[in-house]
């Protein structure tokens, strides 16, 4: 039971855009494999952006989840930039 004053997060503002923003982010990586039909050059631009996309969408359905404030998020979305930038590193490594 939450006793904080602020009403719970509703899910048309966490939830929904978590969940569009990790399948979006799922499927732009999904379709950037080795026989895609992607513009080589745009590939090294869309895969950290499907990375940041697939990401973002799972702290925002998380925060939903747990419905804690953003501001107290710190540390899993600093964790989560971590994540992110060694992704994308090592697809700049191959």
């Amino acid at each position: 039971m939450v006793t904080s004053s602020k009403p719970f997060l509703s899910f048309t503002k966490r939830g929904l855009p978590g969940l569009l923003l990790l399948a979006l982010g799922l499927l732009l990586g999904m379709g950037l494999g080795r026989h895609s039909s992607w513009l080589v050059g745009a590939k090294p631009v869309v895969y950290p952006l499907a990375l940041l996309l697939a990401v973002g969408g799972c702290n925002l359905l998380g925060s939903y989840i747990q419905q804690r404030p953003l501001r107290t998020m710190k540390m899993e979305l600093l964790s989560s930039a971590v994540i992110v930038v060694s992704l994308w590193l090592s697809a700049l490594a191959r």
